[in-house]
């Protein structure tokens, strides 16, 4: 089953279930996009894991996105895991997440590396190396009483990584000798055909372009892109800049990975960016986080100057180096167009050469298939049109027996002889996380925050008595976000406040539908603006005692 990761990109957390024992395997959260109005994160509704706590053997993290992990402490707020197996580089992400939200002796943790094994119950997990575009990513070998179930985690075929060794294919291949029950596999690029590019591809023109640039040169990237960190740290190493890092995020990964030896320790070319105006701006080199035009990221304060240490100036050079992720093209493409009214040369993927995925496409997807040759499989890590056009590629395959296209709560299920999809699904959904509080998606709070962003809000201000039972004068009200002249905006107010008071007046204690008065009131508001506008807003009623 999966809580989360079928059908959306991000989210996830699959869950295997054998006999007694349950198996997680990765936590993670989904960004919001314009559509959430401005919450924080998104995670999976817990409560099936919650009801079956017990049977739960361990956590098994594939790599450190927060795709993959983000979720974990609002997990362990809920509910104990008997240990997280995960890289050491992870952990150390994890850990720091778990300290911020005060829950560290929750986490349990065993550092794994590739080649490592270990029992969960009736689960033994091998976890084989495989490259991504972050630091110590893991393909599962799942064995099971009744077959081996291969988990690619996110993966790609790179033959030429910038840094470490290339996926383990010769496992992949002796795994596939074992005539596996089940492979579920990366789904994000299935609709790219041919094979992806190798990070070290990109490395002439981003040495190009740094090169080259007259002035400061800024790259945004995500901070869990470690490969491109180390990078972009030779090339400023050999074109004589010093790195500077600007964000949070960047700071905590790069510090990590300095602390775990996965990037040199240099620091004549590491310089603190509050240090930053005592160099030529040709010797300077910020990375930055930001390169989704996220709300309050880095680089859209930098493309407001609103940095305290930086501002863009014309002649300077922006480099996004990260791939537009679904959602956020709009948030870009507003970030890109005010990078240049600065002045600045913006460089990104749709016009050079600048990123390359850490995603397999449809050639290497459809070589682990026939590396491995599953007897079923299923596509994970995913919209729905990703799952259904990489089910496609196994199909063509004509390896595995079948393939099941699943969607978040479905149960695939096998006996030892046949695999089918249950008719029954386990509860799933997904919470909101803003600031220190989280909900469901179908809170009331919600409900009001998207009827407000979508027909405006209108507030009614009954002025009463003692014990509520009378006006004292007729209803105030007030309209906010509606796009029409101040004139019909008063003409429709005065129309709200005859209908409140005749609403609060006719409301009976023994009303047929069971209504307060409160209630009574605010249907008689939306519907006058519901006649004008043909829209539901949000409608307060304050009942305030004079």
């Amino acid at each position: 089953m999966a809580l989360g990761g079928l059908g959306e990109i991000g989210m996830n957390l699959t869950v295997l279930e054998c006999g007694e024992d349950i198996l997680l395997i990765d936590c993670g959260v989904l960004f919001p996009d314009l559509y959430w109005l401005g919450l924080d994160l998104v995670v999976p509704d817990f409560t099936w894991l919650i009801e079956n706590k017990d049977k739960i053997r361990g956590l098994v993290i594939t790599h450190g996105h927060e795709d993959h992990i983000g979720a974990i402490p609002f997990l362990l707020k809920k509910m104990k895991i008997p240990i997280v197996y995960c890289s050491r580089f992870a952990q150390r992400l994890i850990s720091e997440k778990c300290e911020e939200h005060g829950i560290s002796d929750r986490f349990i943790s065993f550092d794994v590396k590739a080649g490592d094994r270990h029992d969960l119950g009736c689960f033994n997990v091998e976890f084989i190396h495989v490259t991504h575009s972050t630091l110590e990513t893991f393909a599962l070998a799942i064995q099971t009483p009744h077959g081996l179930i291969i988990h690619s985690g996110d993966f790609k075929f790179d033959e030429k990584p910038y840094q470490g060794p290339p996926s383990d294919k010769k496992r992949f291949k002796e795994l596939g000798k074992e005539k596996p029950l089940l492979l579920l596999s990366d789904s994000t690029n299935s609709e790219r055909c041919g094979h992806s590019q190798s990070e070290s591809e990109i490395h002439d023109e981003l040495n190009r372009l740094i090169e080259e640039a007259p002035a400061a040169v800024i790259v945004a990237l995500f901070a869990s892109n470690i490969h491109r960190v180390h990078q972009l740290m030779d090339i400023a190493k050999r074109t004589g800049r010093k790195v500077f890092l600007s964000g949070r995020s960047m700071e905590k990964y790069v510090k990590i990975a300095i602390e775990e030896n996965f990037l040199p320790v240099n620091l004549s070319l590491l310089q603190p960016i509050e240090e930053i105006q005592k160099y030529d701006r040709k010797e300077v080199m910020v990375l930055s986080t930001g390169s989704q035009g996220e709300a309050r990221s880095s680089l859209l304060r930098l493309s407001k100057n609103e940095s305290r240490w930086l501002k863009i100036l014309e002649k300077d050079v922006v480099i996004l180096s990260s791939r537009n992720i679904p959602g956020n093209e709009k948030a870009i493409s507003s970030l890109v167009n005010q990078l240049y009214r600065l002045g600045a040369t913006v460089h990104y993927e749709d016009m050079q050469n600048v990123h390359v995925s850490g995603h397999a496409y449809q050639s290497e997807q459809l070589e682990l298939i026939k590396l491995t040759k599953p007897r079923f499989f299923i596509p994970v890590h995913g919209e729905y049109r990703h799952l259904v056009n990489h089910a496609k590629t196994a199909t063509e395959s004509e390896i595995p027996e079948r393939e099941f296209v699943m969607e978040n709560g479905a149960v695939w299920e096998f006996d030892g002889e046949e695999a089918r999809i249950l008719g029954d699904k386990i509860p799933t959904g997904r919470h909101w996380v803003f600031r220190d509080f989280d909900g469901g998606l179908e809170d009331i709070s919600i409900k009001e925050r998207r009827a407000a962003a979508r027909a405006g809000v209108v507030v009614v201000d009954c002025l009463v008595s003692k014990r509520a039972v009378e006006l004292s004068r007729k209803p105030l009200v007030a309209l906010s976000g509606f796009l029409s002249p101040e004139k019909k905006n008063e003409e429709i107010k005065e129309e709200v406040s005859l209908q409140a008071e005749d609403a609060f007046n006719q409301w009976r204690v023994d009303n047929p539908d069971g209504f307060t008065r409160e209630q009574s009131v605010a249907i008689a508001a939306r519907k006058v603006v519901r006649r004008h506008f043909d829209v539901k807003p949000l409608v307060i009623v304050n009942f305030l005692n004079i």
